[in-house]
């Protein structure tokens, strides 16, 4: 993955280090967008570089609301820097001036007002890479109109400093078709869809060069993606490969996690008997680790596995367990979730009253929170049960609580 993360990187520094191209178009679709971020999150925190990163992910509706919230991201980080500056006994720079956010110009106007204004602000001959990456984008035309009216500037060389990363759609390239090709402009197609990423985790997987940690890791992601697919005998023969590895190298919270996603492909083929060894091995490592995180999550799996052979009394150790640790480290929707299949393992051991405690307490939980998924469902789960009881005084409530939500 790691590899991955830097031919992305790599692209990223070959634009901004160009002296023919200023603008940079990505065509990709929003949920493939996260590796790119990360890219350019990792440029951005890179220690030797002097590049200053302005990045807007904020959706584009219409240019005027695109542009309005970009002065307060800036005044933001002016902020930042002035603190910085005044630590060390250097003047504050000037706050964005009152001109720049006066909407009665032109979105694009002030626009470049501000990006001119930014550069005025750096010294050094460092760049400024503005990154338009709204992961939604309502209007492609205007947005089309507002990327080539900064690039006309671009290109007459005033802003001679600023460089500019703009988002397109994948599917349906807008500034691709009418910018592709033009002076100063590069095209970076990514492709971070499942089925790209996929056949590149692949070809790097078979790379002898590449270090096994890494290697590891690029099979974890492939059993991902065999799961997915329903390889299921693949996605085990990796899996197992990888908790040998894990085990040899003594990175017992890999392995334990590695444990657990092996329970997780004999759970999703209903395999429960064999899912509940792979949890129990994968928990006993957890608990030697003393991390609580891994053990609150694979409790929870052990006693849906346990749940399922109708083993209740068992399940409800673990889900008690979940819950105590839970309640512990103040995870308030994980102590919901653990009440639930304790209502339900109690349920199931004809325990009404037991219960119907634990999901009353996860309404409470739920609407402390302002959680509604979580108040609904259990309502539903107590209005049932209080129906199935002849109780008429709590099955009103129930139904009084409900009616409320809907509204």
């Amino acid at each position: 993955m790691r590899s991955i993360m830097q031919d992305i990187q790599s692209e990223f520094q070959r634009f901004i280090e160009s002296r023919a191209e200023n603008l940079l178009i990505v065509p990709c679709e929003p949920d493939h967008s996260a590796l790119l971020f990360k890219a350019l999150e990792a440029l951005e925190d890179d220690p030797e570089s002097l590049d200053i990163f302005l990045t807007f992910g904020h959706p584009f509706t219409d240019p005027g609301q695109y542009v309005r919230e970009i002065p307060p991201i800036i005044s933001l980080q002016l902020d930042g820097v002035n603190q910085e500056m005044v630590k060390r006994g250097e003047p504050a720079l000037p706050t964005l001036p009152t001109e720049l956010t006066n909407e009665s110009q032109k979105p694009s106007t002030r626009l470049l007002g501000i990006m001119r204004y930014v550069e005025s602000l750096v010294m050094d001959e460092r760049r400024v890479i503005w990154v338009f990456f709204p992961l939604e984008i309502d209007a492609t035309t205007p947005y089309a109109e507002l990327v080539n009216y900064v690039y006309d500037e671009l290109k007459t060389g005033s802003l001679r400093m600023t460089k500019l990363i703009v988002r397109d759609g994948a599917i349906s390239p807008k500034l691709e078709l009418g910018l592709g090709g033009q002076p100063n402009v590069k095209i970076y197609r990514p492709e971070l869809d499942p089925e790209s990423l996929e056949k590149k985790l692949n070809e790097k997987a078979n790379d002898p060069r590449l270090p096994m940690e890494e290697h590891a890791q690029i099979q974890m992601m492939l059993a991902g993606f065999d799961v997915a697919h329903k390889r299921y005998d693949m996605a085990l023969a990796r899996n197992l490969e990888l908790a040998d590895y894990f085990g040899r190298a003594g990175q017992r919270h890999q392995q334990a996690i590695v444990l657990n996603n092996i329970g997780d492909l004999h759970y999703t083929q209903n395999k429960f008997g064999e899912a509940q060894t792979w949890y129990e091995r994968a928990i006993n490592l957890s608990v030697g680790l003393k991390s609580e995180p891994l053990v609150m999550y694979q409790s929870f799996n052990l006693g849906n596995a346990l749940l399922m052979q109708n083993r209740f009394a068992d399940a409800l150790i673990y889900y008690g367990a979940m819950e105590q640790l839970a309640r512990a480290s103040n995870l308030p929707v994980q102590q919901i979730q653990a009440l639930e299949q304790m209502g339900t393992a109690n349920y199931r051991m004809g325990k009404p009253a037991e219960a119907a405690e634990n999901w009353e307490k996860a309404v409470e939980l739920s609407r402390g929170l302002k959680f509604e998924e979580g108040q609904r469902a259990n309502l539903e789960r107590l209005r049932d049960l209080y129906r199935e009881l002849g109780d008429a005084r709590r099955l009103s409530a129930c139904n009084a609580a409900l009616s409320e939500l809907k509204s």
